[in-house]
């Protein structure tokens, strides 16, 4: 999701851990980043397959009433482990595909405020409520499909494959 994210805004900080690959990190790294700079609402993003590994971490969210915008892109499968399975010539994937998680039900398990996204209509109510709410953490569960057959989703691994990933158009997206 970050390959297509510009932030044009200098204000704005940007985390994320190292090689672009620290499943389950994003909840624990936007709670962190909200104690770092208390005076600005973080915002978490983060796939199905990250969530799984720290959805726990709701609760610590909610407990210190952390201000944060979750966004769970949620397609059901480990996308980048599914990404190296198809660059590496593996065509058959064991392990990396799952039951898509019912996100704003967990959210609101933990008593977060939660929206669920299918199309890009749904997407721009749900974050225009997102960033409306101002009483505690919110998760916007966007449904999403994988790109993972399609589109390596790392720069060096586009580049491996001999292409320039900035100026790959959307009708040159099948590389497996």
């Amino acid at each position: 999701m970050t390959r297509f994210l510009k932030l044009r805004d200098r204000r704005t900080r940007f985390a994320i851990p190292r090689a672009f690959g620290g499943l389950g990190s994003a909840l624990p790294a936007t709670v962190g980043a909200w104690f770092a700079s208390k005076n600005h609402r973080p915002i978490g993003m983060f796939g199905d397959g990250s969530f799984g590994m720290t959805v726990g971490e709701l609760e610590t969210l909610v407990r210190l009433q952390v201000p944060a915008i979750l966004l769970l892109f949620n397609n059901g499968t480990f996308g980048w482990i599914k990404g190296l399975h198809r660059l590496n010539g593996h065509n058959q994937c064991f392990g990396v595909d799952f039951m898509p998680p019912r996100g704003q039900a967990i959210a609101e398990a933990f008593d977060l405020k939660a929206w669920t996204a299918t199309n890009s209509e749904e997407l721009d109510t749900a974050l225009e409520a997102a960033f409306a709410y101002k009483d505690g953490p919110c998760l916007i569960d966007i449904h999403v499909e994988s790109i993972a057959d399609r589109v390596p989703p790392v720069y060096s691994w586009l580049t491996k494959r001999g292409r320039n990933p900035l100026s790959i158009e959307a009708e040159e997206v099948r590389y497996f």
